[in-house]
C-alpha cells in the first residue's frame, strides 16, 4: 500500500514552491506584491499541486504516493505560481 499525499503535503508543497516562482521570478514583481498577492502565489502553487497529482492519477500516469506524483505535484505547483506571476506583471 503506498502513501497517500493528502491535503497538508499539497498545502506544504504548493506554499513553497507557489513563494519560490515568486521570489526567484526576477524582476519588479516583488515590489507591488503584498500579502494579499503572496496568499494568491500560495493558493495557486496548492491548486496546481492538487490538479498535477490527481490529474495524472486519472490518467493512469502514476499511483498515489509513487515519487513520480511527488514530482508532478512540484512542477505542477511551480508551473502555476509562474503563471500567476507572468500574469500580474
Amino acid at each position: 500500500m503506498g502513501m497517500r499525499m493528502g491535503f497538508l503535503a499539497f498545502l506544504l508543497i504548493g506554499s513553497a514552491v507557489g513563494w519560490s516562482a515568486y521570489y526567484f521570478y526576477p524582476g519588479r514583481s516583488r515590489q507591488k506584491t503584498g500579502l494579499l498577492g503572496i496568499c494568491g502565489l500560495f493558493l495557486a502553487g496548492f491548486l496546481g499541486a492538487a490538479a498535477g497529482s490527481y490529474g495524472g492519477q486519472a490518467l493512469g500516469l502514476f499511483q498515489s504516493g509513487q515519487i513520480a506524483e511527488w514530482l508532478t505535484a512540484i512542477g505542477s505547483a511551480w508551473l502555476a505560481g509562474l503563471l500567476l506571476t507572468l500574469i500580474r506583471k
